[in-house]
C-alpha cells in the first residue's frame, strides 16, 4: 500500500476518494490526526497523483462534489459530533438565565395544572387600575407560555 496524501478535513478526503472510485481507482482512508489516503494498487500511483494535483487546484469542482453521489456508497465512515447542548448550557448560562428558565418551567407547569385563567389572574399585565401597584405584573407576564412548543422554542432560543 502506498500513502498518497493526508487531508486535515476528512470530508475533503472522502470527496477525493469517492471521485477516484468513479474513475475505477480504489483508495482507502485511515483516520489518525489527519485523514490519510492510501492506494492499494501501486501501478496506478501516477494517475492518482495527477488527479490529486487537479483536485487540490479546485476541490469545489462540480465533478468532485457529484462523485460522492455517483459512487453509490452511503456509508462514508464520517462521524459528526453532535452539539453538546446541555453541556454548553451548564458552562455558559449564568445564574439569571437559570432563574428565568426555571421560573418559566414552573409557571408553565402551574398553567397546565391550575389552568391558564387562574395563573393569568396572578401574573398577567395589570388590566385593572387597582392592580397597577402589583409591580411583579410588569415582568411576570413574560414567564407565561401557552403551549409546549412555545416554551421549548423560547427556552432554546
Amino acid at each position: 500500500m502506498l500513502m498518497i496524501t493526508s487531508f486535515a478535513n476528512p470530508r475533503v478526503a472522502q470527496a477525493f476518494v469517492d471521485y477516484m472510485a468513479t474513475q475505477g481507482v480504489i483508495l482507502t482512508i485511515q483516520q489518525h490526526n489527519q485523514s490519510d489516503v492510501w492506494l492499494a494498487d501501486e501501478s496506478q500511483a501516477e494517475r492518482v497523483r495527477a488527479e490529486l494535483a487537479r483536485f487540490l487546484e479546485n476541490p469545489a469542482d462540480p465533478r468532485y462534489l457529484a462523485a460522492s453521489w455517483q459512487s453509490g456508497h452511503t456509508d462514508s465512515g464520517l462521524h459528526y459530533r453532535r452539539y453538546p447542548f446541555f453541556a454548553a448550557l451548564r458552562e455558559r448560562a449564568g445564574p439569571v438565565t437559570w432563574v428565568m428558565m426555571i421560573a418559566c418551567v414552573v409557571v408553565f407547569i402551574a398553567m397546565q395544572i391550575l389552568g391558564d385563567q387562574e395563573v393569568m389572574l396572578w401574573l398577567a399585565w395589570p388590566f385593572d387600575p387597582t392592580l397597577k401597584f402589583e409591580f411583579w405584573r410588569y415582568f411576570t407576564h413574560a414567564l407565561m407560555h401557552f403551549s409546549l412548543m412555545h416554551i421549548l422554542f423560547n427556552l432554546l432560543w
